[in-house]
This record gives structure tokens, C-alpha cells and sequence, in this order.
């Protein structure tokens, strides 16, 4: 029997998390972004889901400008709705009991939803502010037309954007909207942002 040697080839996915991070640093030169980076540290992992915490992780795939422009968005809001939910516990969870009320029985997983009820509640409020944080960058009609050709979370973006308007009333007088910039932020309050769970 002949010895076989194996090899590892990473050099075509380093070239494709080095042109992510470029077009990321391209992007935060031609939009004004620093309203919404409550993290400052991004990772570019190929073939690994986009995360959040506790740095945000970015995968390869996002080919096109308003794909990572959205993925970076939303990952952010995740940090946003992590320092809602220690900030304004009280509000957090009247607003999470209000979601469970109205949308008791939501798809789970299948593109539909999240992994889980609670994360499919958790991302109906996520995914309606990476909408209204991409609108102010992209415009509304740019944002709707990503998030309608996404193969994940479908049923939550279709909601989000069906109930658009009752959503924002319900998010702001629970004082979660308008979305508080990341630069008026304090240390305090960045470090509430960056804890892994909400409360």
C-alpha cells in the first residue's frame, strides 16, 4: 500500500474572507454606520453561521453589498437588544410577554422561523430593527426587497414587514425605538450589550 499524502488548501477561503472584510470596510466608508456598531470586533469565519456575540462573526457568503451590509446590521441589533434587556428589564419583558400574546404559535426552524420559540419571538424584534437600521442607510424599499428573497427567517421578515406599524408602536412605547446610537452609549452600558444572553 502506497502512501497517500492530504493536503489542506485554505488558500481560496482566505481569499474570500479577505475581500468580506474589505467590502466591510468599504461599506463603513460609504455609509455612516457608528449608530449601530455596538460591537467593534468582527470575524470573518467561511462556511461558519453569522453570530453575535461574544465578538460578531461574519461567513463568505454574503456576496453582494446589501447582503453583509444587512448580516452586519442585524448582528449588531442582537448586541442592541441584549443592552435593552439588562437596561430596561421591567420593559424587556412586557415586551416579550406582548409578542408571546400576539404571535402565540409561530413556525418554528424550516426557513420559517428560528431554532426555538423563544428565538423566533426574540428575532421579531431583531430583524425589525436591522430593517429600520438598513432603511436609514439603503432606503425602505431597497431593505424590503432584501429581506423578501432571503431563504431564512421567512415567516419573521413577512410579519415584520406585514405588521410594520403596530410593531414600531409597541417597540416604542416600550422605549426600545428610536434605536439608541452606539456612540451616546456609556462603557456601562457597551459592557451590557456585550453580555452573551439576554435577560
Amino acid at each position: 500500500m502506497t502512501d497517500l499524502r492530504i493536503g489542506i488548501d485554505l488558500s481560496h477561503a482566505e481569499r474570500s474572507a479577505i475581500a468580506v472584510r474589505e467590502r466591510l470596510i468599504a461599506l463603513r466608508t460609504k455609509y455612516v454606520l457608528a449608530p449601530y456598531e455596538y460591537c467593534k470586533e468582527v470575524r470573518i469565519a467561511p462556511t461558519v453561521l453569522p453570530y453575535s456575540h461574544p465578538v460578531i462573526r461574519l461567513h463568505t457568503a454574503l456576496f453582494t453589498e446589501t447582503a453583509l451590509l444587512a448580516n452586519y446590521i442585524h448582528e449588531q441589533m442582537h448586541w442592541y437588544v441584549t443592552w435593552y434587556s439588562h437596561k430596561r428589564n421591567d420593559q424587556w419583558r412586557a415586551l416579550r410577554a406582548a409578542l408571546e400574546c400576539r404571535y402565540p404559535d409561530p413556525p418554528i426552524g424550516r426557513g420559517e422561523g428560528a431554532d426555538t420559540l423563544a428565538s423566533t419571538h426574540l428575532h421579531l424584534i431583531v430583524n425589525w430593527l436591522e430593517i429600520e437600521a438598513l432603511s436609514s442607510l439603503i432606503g425602505w424599499d431597497t431593505a424590503k426587497a432584501h429581506v423578501a428573497q432571503l431563504h431564512y427567517y421567512r415567516w419573521i421578515y413577512a410579519t415584520v414587514i406585514r405588521d410594520w406599524q403596530a410593531l414600531k408602536e409597541l417597540y416604542a412605547c416600550r422605549m426600545l425605538v428610536p434605536i439608541f446610537p452606539a456612540h451616546d452609549m456609556s462603557q456601562e452600558d457597551l459592557a451590557l450589550a456585550a453580555r452573551l444572553d439576554e435577560a
